[in-house]
């Protein structure tokens, strides 16, 4: 049995479990049984877009992946594969919830992140004399559904719809994806757009402060569901045997939903890795 391979890294370290890196060799297939882990050294960087807070950097990147004869690991991402031919592909995925990054540092730091910036609690009140927010806090959550995937020629189509399988939040994610992956002589290019629908329960436990965190201001912040878009681009270069020049860059655009909270100061963020990997 061949699957196509469907590898993802962490750019941050471990932070960044929704982005998708390119091998050249992604474009081809891998047999039952397959693994490899890749340590990149570089320069990566995660734009935090909560009010008060720094922005992450790191320079390291590790990033892992195995293939069973249905079960598959990449990175954090766990999936079992229920159909796949050469044109459709679905799988029962868990993944972690991108939100929760942006709270979640220090914790973090215990799964041995290089060089990220210390917590810097929210202080944005509308007379700063009178009233501060306490120092928010919130949990990782962890996502599990279905995701299918249609491959053409010129384009991968998934779509997936991923619940809280945490109990953090019981919301729920709706994601879709267009992918395009390319070789060329010199290494691979890949491109990917997307949108993520995000339920109310989870933007309200990221982005709603509770009472205690409001004190006396009561503001009239009630979100419901809403949509973030992305945009991404990876490149990798071979330059020895095992040895790339690895790439990426992402911009995700949050929906009026979550811009809206006093907890976000920004309209999207970027987040990218530039650096060299070792394939072992």
């Amino acid at each position: 049995m061949t699957v196509n391979v469907r590898k993802q890294c962490l750019p941050l370290v471990l932070l960044l479990s929704w982005c998708t890196t390119l091998q050249a060799k992604e474009i081809e297939t891998v047999s039952a049984g397959d693994w490899q882990i890749s340590l990149a050294a570089g320069y990566g960087a995660l734009e935090n877009p909560r009010a008060k807070v720094e922005n992450i950097n790191t320079w390291i990147l590790p990033t892992w992946y195995y293939y069973g004869e249905n079960f598959y690991v990449e990175n954090f991402t766990l999936g079992y594969s229920l159909y796949e031919s050469e044109s459709f592909i679905v799988d029962l995925q868990t993944r972690f919830n991108e939100d929760g990054f942006f709270y979640e540092f220090d914790g973090l730091n215990k799964l041995l992140l290089s060089d990220i910036l210390g917590y810097t609690p929210v202080k944005q009140p509308i007379n700063p004399k009178v009233v501060k927010f306490e120092e928010i806090e919130r949990n990782l959550s962890y996502l599990g559904g279905l995701n299918a995937t249609w491959v053409t020629p010129y384009l991968d189509i998934s779509i997936g719809y991923f619940h809280d399988i945490t109990g953090v939040h019981q919301g729920n994610e709706i994601q879709l994806r267009l992918k395009r992956s390319q070789a060329f002589s010199w290494g691979a290019l890949g491109f990917e757009i997307g949108a993520i629908r995000k339920s109310e329960n989870l933007v309200s436990y990221y982005y709603k402060l509770t009472k205690a965190e409001e004190g006396p201001l009561r503001t009239k912040y009630h979100p419901s569901a809403t949509i973030n878009y992305h945009a991404r681009t990876v490149v990798n270069v071979p330059i020895f045997d095992n040895v790339n020049f690895v790439g990426i860059l992402e911009y995700t655009g949050l929906g009026q939903e979550i811009t809206d909270s006093v907890v976000i100061d920004k309209a999207g963020y970027f987040s990218g890795f530039v650096g060299i990997s070792y394939d072992f």
